[in-house]
């Protein structure tokens, strides 16, 4: 009896605590474990939240000006208020569509809210997080609210808004608004004129302006290369003003919504909720239905490696059968996924993008870039674009600089932990000429390395989308790029080095054999003997380079050829400006062929001939490097030029 009453006491004593206990549980809002965790979401500091406070509301202006296919122009500035420590305002303007009243509390002041999370399509934000985040920060720290004001249309008076978060509520809360007509600053002449559409958002927080590879300039200075139809332009604190103007008129494609999840990748528990939540009653359908790339002669092999019926329902499948199918996926060849939803910057632009930002670093080689064909994870498609720039006032004795991006944004912080820094670093860079020690590790020299993943759901290590996770599949497709892009970039570097050790050979030949022939002649009373043949058969080379000259009137380029052989050389030139048009060649060419030009050449030993053009309409930033050809004579003999296959270069 005694034991009994011991262990009825114990069970009450613990019932009554575990009713207490269950007193103090209570639901977290998201908006409060956010405000407790912000460093979750990359408010982690003062230069650290500047920059994602930016960045977030950068990223949404230019997706809305895409959304409604308006070429961006894009308004950061940043001012410090005085008599204060770390407190800042941020100002972001833009000529988007501009919001409705009634969703501005929502878009600015609710998280996990937004019109992207379900689309699975390409777009910069994902979670619907990071606006209202920023305002919850700027709030948080300094007790301001945000003020937003936005216009729909000409017809619309502009709506200013005073937006409080109710962290608890997980909302926004508009303490005041009105209507206003919106005037821009008079303009140079002292006009001023009304926006007729668009947002301005501004921001008090607490935060700290700091230059650097981890600021806001370069925060804007990256997105506009891979944004070249934007234009940006940035106020700092001191005032200092900086535009990057928009390279390109031409506004990418929006990408499809509603694209399917691909066999490949496809988890066992998210197949059989797929399976059993299907509205299809024959499994063959809903194979076909539900996944994508899945044919009928695919979905035949799926099923006979499966062992399945595609009669059976897929709701009655079990995890056993579920897990044969999947194991059926991995082992069949099913096609790549659909590319509509992805839209690739392209070698193109990405190429146009660098050079508009680089212009001041002059490099001397853009390679191509390589855009890969769409790869998957987890049922998700993505694709991997690579570009390089080599040479130029880069720094030659600092690691080469990795540009990430992720759907168009750039990644600036934890690179350590991004899959992108990993499969840069996991490539031996000595094979492809670059200063790498122990053939791993991020390579040296005058290069730069810019890196691009486009994904209908970017794999992000967290909530402050600093860095790609380092996926197996995402690896391999970089490094695939990586591979690829060095290569071109391999052949230049080994055609400088030849062209640079024959030109050391020759000056040395130029210099040491009249020295020695004018004292032998001293000696024996002769007069100088003629080198010319004697450096012919040294050299045993048609030499062949170019000068170009930029001016406000275009391009003026001039292409000498010298016979340093001993017998003549009789070959076809061929060159070609990419994308530009050759006018006013002398001597006059023997014929066109498309873009190019053709000379014959005909060359006595020793001596050169030089060929003139210009291009009227090109500038330093459109030139994209002249291309020359030898045909019919052995390339093996000739330094400045690639032989001519029947087909013009990438």
């Amino acid at each position: 009896l005694c034991r009994r009453g011991k262990l009825m006491a114990i069970a009450t004593q613990s019932r009554r605590t575990a009713a207490s206990l269950a007193k103090k549980q209570r639901e977290i809002s998201v908006s409060e474990f956010f405000a407790k965790n912000r460093h979750l979401l990359g408010f982690d500091n003062p230069p650290k939240a500047l920059l994602t406070t930016v960045k977030e509301a950068v990223d949404n202006s230019i997706d809305a000006c895409e959304e409604m296919k308006i070429l961006p122009e894009i308004s950061v500035e940043i001012i410090a208020v005085p008599d204060t420590e770390d407190r800042l305002i941020v100002i972001v303007t833009d000529n988007g569509p501009g919001i409705v009243r009634n969703q501005i509390p929502k878009i600015f002041g609710k998280l996990l809210y937004g019109s992207k999370f379900h689309r699975l399509r390409m777009s910069r934000g994902q979670q619907g997080i990071g606006i209202s985040a920023a305002i919850m920060y700027g709030q948080l720290t300094t007790g301001r609210p945000a003020e937003i004001t936005s216009r729909i249309s000409i017809d619309h008076l502009a709506e200013k808004v005073i937006l409080k978060l109710d962290s608890r509520n997980t909302c926004g809360i508009i303490d005041r608004s009105e209507q206003l007509v919106w005037r821009l600053p008079p303009d140079e002449e002292g006009l001023q004129a009304g926006k007729e559409h668009g947002t301005r958002v501004v921001f008090s927080l607490k935060g700290r302006y700091q230059t650097g590879r981890q600021s806001v300039r370069e925060y804007l200075r990256t997105t506009s290369i891979v944004n070249p139809h934007a234009t940006i332009s940035f106020t700092d604190p001191a005032g200092e003003v900086m535009r990057f103007d928009r390279a390109s008129d031409e506004l990418p494609q929006l990408p499809q919504e509603g694209i399917k999840p691909h066999p490949h990748g496809v988890e066992l528990g998210q197949l059989l909720r797929m399976a059993h939540h299907a509205s299809q009653h024959q499994l063959g359908l809903f194979l076909q239905q539900e996944f994508s790339s899945m044919g009928k002669r695919t979905i035949e092999n799926v099923l006979a490696r499966a062992a399945l019926d595609p009669v059976v329902r897929p709701q009655d499948i079990t995890r056993a059968e579920a897990l044969a199918l999947r194991e059926a996926f991995q082992t069949t060849s099913i096609r790549s996924p659909t590319s509509k939803v992805l839209v690739p910057i392209g070698p193109q632009l990405i190429k146009l993008g660098l050079k508009q930002v680089l212009e001041e670093l002059r490099p001397d080689y853009y390679t191509t870039p390589v855009s890969r064909a769409p790869a998957v994870f987890a049922g998700t498609p993505f694709l991997v674009e690579v570009g390089m720039v080599f040479g130029g006032n880069l720094p030659r004795d600092e690691p080469v600089q990795i540009l990430r991006f992720a759907n168009r944004v750039p990644l600036l912080y934890q690179a350590g932990g991004c899959a992108i820094t990993k499969a840069v670093q996991g490539i031996n860079w000595r094979n492809y000429g670059l200063d790498q020690r122990g053939g791993k590790g991020t390579p040296n020299g005058p290069a730069l390395i810019l890196v691009h993943v486009a994904a209908t759901n970017i794999p992000f290590t967290s909530e402050a989308k600093e860095a790609v996770a380092d996926i197996p599949e995402i690896g391999r497709e970089i490094k695939l790029a990586l591979r690829a892009n060095a290569k071109t970039l391999a052949r230049h570097l080994k055609k400088q080095k030849k062209r640079a050790k024959l030109g050391e050979k020759f000056e040395l030949v130029q210099k040491v054999l009249p020295a020695m022939a004018e004292r032998a002649a001293r000696v024996v009373g002769e007069p100088v003997p003629n080198l010319d043949k004697v450096v012919a058969r040294i050299m045993d080379v048609v030499w062949i380079e170019e000068e170009i000259e930029f001016s406000d009137k275009g391009i003026e380029i001039a292409v000498r050829v010298t016979n340093y052989r001993l017998r003549s050389a009789n070959f076809k030139l061929r060159v070609e400006v990419p994308d530009h048009e050759i006018r006013d060649a002398e001597p006059r060419p023997g014929r066109r062929e498309g873009g190019q030009v053709i000379w014959s050449v005909g060359l006595p030993t020793t001596e050169s001939t030089t060929y003139r053009f210009r291009i009227p309409d090109g500038s330093r930033r459109s030139f994209d490097g002249l291309e020359l050809w030898v045909e019919g004579i052995d390339s093996s003999h000739v330094i400045g030029a690639e032989p001519w296959t029947g087909v013009a270069a990438a």
